[in-house]
């Protein structure tokens, strides 16, 4: 049977669907993947990934999340990966949706969530290690975190966060504001602030705050239990999921840790997996 593979748009989400329903992924609605695949604000890209059909129906596809980031001193393109899938009697064609990412020379390629075969596939084909595990922070402090919470202060209305972000984390904001799951936070204290992006998730049914972007990580850590606070309210979070690469020269106390392989293949040697935040992925629409 003749394949294809072409680079699709918007308009073949109906096609690519039924595809996404075998993800074990069984919070995601419909409009929950068309927002997280194909309508999401911030590209300008007409192509939402590329997809392998068979006499006219869609067989496999590998989303394509473009966006264009301040990484190592100029703007970079990037592009995240999703949802790699193609059902079984076609499995034989899987790889034919890679070569078109692997021609993608001026792009800073993302793999946040690959499986244990697709890491494998990957990092044979030059992608490197991105991330390897993440911290599940409980919210105990210590009496001096806890000092410094009761001095700090907590903002999330639209109003405040357009107001008092400025630069690229306004940009962040409203590119990320129609998110069906981010939760956006900023937190105060002694005339510093932090903006905080975070998304929920859940372990054996425990829900969790997973979070994607920090804007001052020594801020952050040093007042964490403020984040604890104002993320417990938006998604009843009795802890932190925070990748390792994000807490680099803290010290956590009382983290445990949990295997979180990502990979990246990145356009040059100085963006490194320090710069690289979960902001602009699936990670704006997954739920689970």
């Amino acid at each position: 049977m003749a394949i294809e593979v072409r680079p699709v748009g918007v308009e073949a989400f109906d096609d690519i669907h039924p595809l996404l329903l075998n993800f074990p992924t069984r919070k995601m609605s419909k409009e929950d993947w068309r927002w997280m695949l194909f309508t999401y604000p911030w590209s300008d890209s007409p192509h939402r990934g590329y997809a392998i059909y068979a006499e006219g129906k869609a067989v496999g596809f590998l989303g394509t999340i473009f966006s264009a980031r301040p990484l190592a001193g100029r703007m970079e393109r990037v592009c995240s990966l999703s949802s790699w899938i193609v059902v079984k009697e076609h499995r034989h064609a899987s790889l034919s949706l890679v070569t078109p990412i692997l021609k993608l020379r001026d792009c800073t390629i993302l793999n946040p969530t690959p499986s244990p075969v697709a890491y494998e596939i990957f990092h044979k084909l030059g992608f490197q290690p991105l991330e390897s595990e993440r911290l599940i922070v409980p919210p105990l402090p210590g009496l001096a975190e806890a000092t410094r919470a009761l001095e700090g202060s907590i903002a999330r209305s639209r109003e405040v966060l357009e107001s008092e972000l400025t630069g690229d984390e306004r940009a962040i904001y409203r590119d990320l504001s129609s998110s069906p799951v981010a939760q956006h936070v900023l937190l105060r204290r002694g005339g510093r602030k932090c903006y905080v992006v975070a998304t929920p998730i859940h372990h054996r049914g425990i829900p969790f705050a997973e979070i994607q972007y920090i804007g001052d990580r020594d801020f952050f850590w040093e007042n964490r239990i403020l984040a604890h606070a104002a993320l417990v309210r938006s998604t009843r979070a009795v802890g932190l999921w925070v990748d390792r690469r994000f807490a680099t020269g803290n010290r956590i106390p009382l983290a445990l840790r949990w295997r979180a392989p990502r990979l990246y293949r990145p356009t040059r040697k100085e963006i490194t997996p320090e710069m690289i935040d979960g902001l602009y992925s699936e990670m704006m629409g997954l739920r689970w």
